[in-house]
């Protein structure tokens, strides 16, 4: 497990597709020589990518794939396409580069049966679910958005009610503001059940900040750079999981830079 690790900030020269600069960490332990399984721990997680695993449905990396037996670092999964497009370290600082493509009837994207967004996306697997009563249910992650216009970077989402739908998710818009939609009945969409959106804070594009989700004796907090809030909920389930990542909601392409990486129950 990799605790958080809080450090001050500079300002770096880095300069991005998206024309941004961002301040990255001074001090990182990040090794930009190291694959993304051996800078964080992956080991309870898989990734869903929006490459085709050649029967046109997403691909799914294993945990067991992006940790490579314990020597991620040298051997664990990345996006070995040309440039590195989808998932990969950052050569300059090591921070695990997570881009996910926009989609449009004119550019379409490999995705989940049923969903219209593409992702390049976290799921947690072990433990397989969690109860919301517990006493610590917590994920926290630094990262910086370099573009996307509208992106889901936190799940918490549904097990035991017979719903495969989210409970809740974190949006992070380019306009800075960071958003959380909670579900108001199990069924989402499916039952005709919109989401409550409730404004968390802002983060302006291309400045680092923390995130966190807690669902804890069934109570749901949210929060940036820790300062956390107290979020409306309209039914409890049973079990859940946490999802993190690039889930990404518009017709443009999104790029995250993940600095920080931490879940714990």
């Amino acid at each position: 497990m990799h605790l958080p690790i809080y450090q001050t900030l500079f300002v770096a020269t880095l300069s991005f597709p998206s024309g941004l600069v961002a301040a990255v960490p001074s001090g990182s332990r990040l090794s930009p020589k190291c694959h993304p399984g051996g800078n964080f721990d992956l080991s309870n997680w898989n990734l869903e990518t929006s490459i085709d695993n050649g029967t046109g449905r997403p691909l799914i990396i294993s945990a067991a794939k992006l940790g490579a037996g314990k020597d991620g670092c040298k051997n664990g999964w990345h996006d070995e396409g040309p440039e590195h497009e989808w998932f990969y370290t950052d050569p300059k600082d090591g921070a695990m580069v997570i881009n996910a493509p926009g989609y449009s009837d004119e550019h379409p994207c490999i995705r989940t049966s049923g969903s219209v967004h593409c992702r390049t996306e976290f799921h947690e697997v072990s433990p397989s679910s969690w109860p919301p009563n517990a006493t610590t249910n917590h994920l926290h992650v630094k990262l910086v958005g370099l573009k996307g216009s509208n992106v889901v970077i936190g799940q918490i989402f549904q097990a035991g009610t017979g719903a495969n739908k989210p409970y809740a998710e974190l949006y992070y818009h380019d306009s800075g503001s960071v958003i959380m939609g909670v579900a108001t009945c199990p069924g989402g969409s499916n039952d005709g059940c919109n989401q409550d959106m409730q404004t968390i804070g802002t983060a302006p594009l291309g400045e680092p900040f923390t995130y966190d989700i807690r669902f804890e004796k069934n109570v749901l907090k949210a929060g940036l750079n820790g300062k956390m809030k107290t979020v409306k909920t309209y039914f409890m389930t049973p079990g859940a999981w946490f999802k993190f990542g690039n889930y990404n909601q518009g017709t443009d392409d999104a790029s995250l830079h993940i600095f920080e990486m931490m879940v714990q129950h």
